[in-house]
């Protein structure tokens, strides 16, 4: 307990949760009162967790969420990413004893991700739907702290007579000294019980011991693991969610790799996520021969995209072909879906895109990441409709057809630098981040020299 809290609270740790129950009037003004489950950090670091739920709040001031506090007096400079009921906070008190300002917030329900980072005097806030697409919160903030802080999970009622339960899952503490694990690649983000998952990183440790891998919360069955590589297996009951490699002793998780468990996986090589802020989860299927991709988010326009993507790397040229069949379920006038050739799987990622919104069939280009979008061409047309992307070296250009056979060029070549490792392959917007629009695709191809 930190602070005056009137009653005691307690954490508990089980598979992969922490249950931290605290009282106190608050974590906010010039002290706090709160529970909270931490460890010593040295310098620079990150804490990372998704907040799964709340209940029993005892006032409007419960909150709960991840912080980096200097000292464990109660008027301790720190700084906060916090859930108070429907909103997401970013709180800091930058004196010891001085007031607490409310920097930044975001309407979000739980469950939802939450981050706080130091970088020497620097602080910063990030939020999360899904733990791979991040949004800052509000500005980064300047706090003096020592050297030696204390980083974990802060859980106040807002009462000091009564105590909020909050748990959380996907913990993870990095910092320079002590890294957390890290997931770099997986062969596969859906596959049906019974198939195999290579997982790639770094941090993972050898022999596993007692480290686990876990999907939506639950263990898979490891057949081997090494340092930088592990292999399982998706069990009998298995549900869609974060893939996690939790290390042990201190069971520091991973970042999470969204995987669907589904009786119609992808076929091999292809992978597919959530590209920047999409508001709603999308997934992908496939079968006989056709892909059937759903996803949200505003657009896949102007300097920063959200969509869902199912593709593969590439690496130098290459031109991916597709027939889009249908769009069904469109948010808004910004939905759209076509064939992309996207530098990183970031949101503000340079790309070139063959896409349809509506009754055009467009070729639109970002050629700086984090810059505008270019709508360069367009033409009229209905689906069924083939569209193709190609690249040779920095000039990608698009084409357009009714049958797959004649070809016509949409506008002229553009130029984009982009690196050599790329990655191509079928994107769909609903234009809105509350729904989805469905798309389906026949006749893929990704042809490379």
């Amino acid at each position: 307990d930190i602070g005056s809290t009137g009653v005691a609270g307690n954490a508990s740790y089980a598979s992969g949760v922490f249950t931290v129950k605290g009282a106190g009037a608050q974590m906010y003004g010039t002290a706090d009162g709160f529970h909270y489950v931490y460890q010593p950090l040295t310098g620079d670091g990150t804490i990372v967790a998704r907040l799964v739920s709340v209940q029993g709040a005892g006032s409007g001031y419960a909150a709960a969420g991840v912080m980096i506090r200097e000292t464990l007096d109660g008027g301790s400079t720190n700084a906060i990413t916090s859930d108070w009921a429907t909103y997401i906070y970013f709180d800091v008190r930058t004196a010891t004893g001085g007031s607490t300002s409310q920097t930044a917030f975001v309407s979000a329900a739980v469950p939802y991700w939450m981050k706080v980072s130091r970088s020497g005097s620097t602080f910063s806030s990030y939020t999360s739907s899904d733990g791979v697409n991040w949004t800052q919160l509000g500005a980064s903030q300047t706090i003096t702290m020592g050297q030696s802080v204390n980083v974990g999970l802060a859980v106040t009622s807002g009462s000091t007579s009564a105590l909020t339960t909050a748990v959380f899952d996907n913990v993870s503490v990095n910092s320079a000294s002590v890294p957390a694990p890290v997931i770099s690649s997986v062969s596969a983000t859906s596959g049906s019980i019974g198939s195999q998952v290579a997982i790639s990183g770094t941090g993972f440790g050898a022999p596993q011991g007692n480290s686990v891998v876990t999907l939506n919360g639950a263990g898979v069955t490891v057949n081997t693991w090494g340092a930088t590589s592990i292999n399982i297996t998706i069990p009998g009951g298995a549900t869609s969610g974060p893939l996690v490699v939790s290390v042990a002793p201190s069971m520091n998780d991973s970042n999470p790799v969204t995987f669907t468990v589904t009786s119609q996986p992808l076929p091999g090589l292809w992978l597919d996520q959530d590209i920047g802020s999409t508001g709603v989860a999308g997934n992908a299927s496939y079968a006989s021969g056709v892909f059937t991709v759903k996803g949200a988010g505003a657009q896949m326009y102007g300097t920063a995209d959200g969509f869902h993507y199912v593709y593969q790397p590439l690496t130098g040229d290459g031109t991916i072909v597709a027939r889009l069949v249908s769009v069904q379920g469109a948010g808004s006038g910004y939905a759209a879906a076509g064939v992309m050739i996207r530098e990183t799987l970031d949101g503000g990622s340079t790309n070139a895109i063959t896409s349809d919104w509506a009754t055009y069939i467009y070729f639109d280009v970002r050629t700086a990441t984090g810059g505008s979008t270019s709508q360069t061409a367009f033409v009229s047309a209905a689906v069924p409709y083939w569209m193709k992307v190609s690249r040779s070296g920095s000039t990608f250009s698009s084409y357009t057809s009714s049958d797959g056979v004649n070809w016509t060029q949409l506008g002229a070549s553009q130029t984009i630098t982009m690196g050599q490792s790329v990655n191509v392959g079928l994107a769909v917007t609903s234009g809105s981040t509350s729904a989805l629009t469905t798309a389906t695709f026949d006749n893929v191809s990704l042809t490379a020299p």
